[in-house]
């Protein structure tokens, strides 16, 4: 549910959004600008009656453009934000042909076993 709440939000920015590893085939063929997410941890930081109290998911959301976009990014940025998404630019780096990966990361509560 969060996760396509997410992509909901990321929807507003570009029309081509891509969750890793299921939609790969479309990432590998998809030109930019595009949207990549991803979960990369989901850990239980604290515990009640030995189950987990809840969940702290970081996904990480990789925006592709073919050159540096400034519009684009700030579009992202804003959404995440209006939809209360903290986010961390953890990098940006150029690829071999010329294109721009920006990463963010958010984290993200799910409660199991709270009362």
């Amino acid at each position: 549910m969060m996760l396509t709440k997410l992509r909901t939000v990321l929807l507003t920015v570009l029309p081509t959004v891509i969750y890793a590893h299921l939609d790969y085939d479309n990432e590998q063929n998809a030109d930019p600008p595009f949207i990549v997410y991803q979960e990369i941890s989901k850990r239980p930081p604290q515990f009640g009656d030995d189950k987990p109290i809840y969940y702290l998911r970081t996904i990480q959301i990789t925006l592709v453009t073919k050159k540096k976009d400034v519009v684009t990014e700030e579009k992202l940025e804003n959404a995440l934000l209006d939809h209360d998404y903290v986010f961390s630019l953890t990098s940006e780096y150029r690829n071999s042909d010329g294109s721009i990966y920006r990463v963010y990361e958010i984290r993200l509560e799910e409660f199991k076993h709270a009362k």
